[in-house]
């Protein structure tokens, strides 16, 4: 440029003057109550709030007037808002309320099963001619016993759930604690009506199911409080014990019934314990809005009926017992809470990751996908390990999954499916369309029909329902 600019007649060129040090000026006004108090404009949702930041900073309207130009701090706040372009910081992401350890989850599907190792001891007890259909002795007082108790404990736990969810523990301890009661004299009543069929030697079935709805109603009080442990503890003879008669080291005698006695009183012990904790608490019971009615706990023990009856028709089929698909499904149940809970894990994430209604239905419906599919997974190798196992040692029902997995395993997998997709559904507050579903099903399932028609049926009108209203976002929240 400079060679150009010497070729031009009458150009003189001058060296570039020096840029000097400006000096510190007093900073623009405007530009001051900017840098000031922008940041709290770039967040506001209305001038009001800018106002308040001013004069919280102890600026006066004299202040104002001099400085700024301005009459006030809210004629000040008004032209910042509205000269400031928004900034609002994106929220804090919360933790997810639905983690769990699974070594939990599997502690209580441990739980769920234990206590099957008592019929080995209570053998003497259950001695007797068989019942209709070439079933053993006290079957159909067994399984009508558990079906009013796993009906009852399932609406039990729903109310007293919600109890402990507002924080009402005093309220949740009564709730147990009268609601137990009743559910061991629903038990009882069961086997009696049960043992009566028999006709005779009705005594030993007698005393055994009432053990066991005694402690199905212990048990309850202590899976709802999540005391995994203690009740882990209070089996501890009863499942040590039938290990060593199924073991052959062992002879199932009236002497060793005592280790089931044993275990139903400790059992009562550490619920009555835990009862007491809970009666202390002083809540305000007057301060919280009103229940539920308790038409409100039907739909959920109706489906803990419907899931007995699926799970009892599994195990009572072709006029034999099979142990190994209710032992699978039993013992599956603890990590099934745990995939549920993946679920809404997973769901938590979806509710900030999605964009669109849409978006969010689909994430949804992959969530669920893998959760049922990771739980077919496990109770396929569950069916199969314990299938062999009991096989291997003689156990009733080895074969019936063990050497014949092939053909006994859809039928289960079908079942898991319906039993998880129901859970879920009763999870997320859908219990009436989870028990209007297994109810027809149970119902199919004692007519006669095979279990794989009517897991399949009932399956997939399940998960159906689950992607249709699972798939809304205000289900979630």
């Amino acid at each position: 440029m400079s060679a150009v600019l010497e070729l031009l007649p009458g150009v003189r060129l001058s060296p570039l003057p020096r840029v000097l040090p400006r000096p510190d000026l007093p900073m623009d006004p405007a530009e001051e109550a900017a840098h000031r108090f922008g940041g709290v404009a770039a967040t506001a949702v209305h001038s009001f709030e800018v106002a308040a930041a001013i004069e919280a900073e102890g600026v006066t309207d004299r202040q104002i007037q001099r400085h700024y130009g301005r009459a006030d701090a809210f004629e000040l706040a008004e032209d910042l808002y509205a000269e400031t372009p928004r900034r609002y910081p994106e929220p804090t992401a919360a933790p997810s309320p639905w983690q769990r350890p699974l070594l939990t989850s599997v502690l209580r599907g441990v739980l769920y099963a234990l206590p099957g190792l008592g019929f080995p001891l209570g053998a003497p007890m259950l001695t007797g001619p068989p019942d209709a259909g070439g079933l053993p002795h006290g079957t159909f007082a067994l399984a009508l016993s558990v079906l009013l108790n796993w009906a009852w404990n399932q609406a039990l736990a729903h109310r007293t759930h919600h109890r402990l969810g507002r924080g009402l523990r005093r309220s949740a301890g009564r709730c147990l604690l009268y609601g137990s009661f009743v559910g061991a004299g629903l038990g009882v009543l069961g086997a009696l009506l049960g043992a009566l069929t028999a006709g005779r030697d009705i005594g030993g079935v007698l005393l055994f199911c009432s053990g066991q709805a005694l402690y199905l109603g212990a048990s309850c009080v202590l899976l709802v409080l999540g005391r995994e442990k203690a009740l882990l503890l209070a089996l501890a003879p009863a499942a040590l014990g039938g290990t060593a008669v199924l073991l052959g080291l062992l002879r199932p005698t009236p002497s060793t019934a005592l280790l089931l006695v044993a275990t139903v009183l400790l059992t009562i012990a550490l619920a009555c314990r835990e009862l007491r904790t809970q009666l202390r608490d002083t809540d305000d019971d007057t301060a919280i809005e009103p229940l539920p009615p308790l038409l409100a706990s039907l739909p959920h023990g109706l489906f803990g009926m419907a899931m007995s009856l699926l799970t009892l028709g599994i195990a009572l089929r072709g006029g034999h017992l099979d142990v190994a698909p209710m032992a699978a499904l039993t013992v599956s149940m603890g990590p099934a809470e745990w995939l549920l809970h993946g679920y809404r894990h997973r769901i938590h994430g979806a509710l900030r990751a999605a964009h669109t209604m849409r978006g969010f239905a689909l994430l949804s419906a992959r969530s669920l996908a893998l959760g049922l599919l990771s739980y077919l997974g496990l109770l396929a190798v569950l069916g199969g390990a314990l299938g062999v196992a009991l096989a291997g040692s003689g156990g009733g029902g080895g074969a019936a999954l063990g050497g014949g997995i092939g053909a006994e395993l859809p039928g289960l997998l079908a079942l898991g499916a319906t039993i998880w997709t129901a859970l879920l559904l009763q999870a997320l507050g859908s219990a009436w369309a989870a028990a209007g579903i297994c109810i027809p099903a149970a119902a199919a399932t004692v007519a006669g029909a095979t279990q794989l028609a009517v897991g399949g049926i009932a399956a997939t009108l399940l998960v159906a329902v689950a992607c249709w209203s699972l798939g809304r976002v205000t289900v979630h929240r």
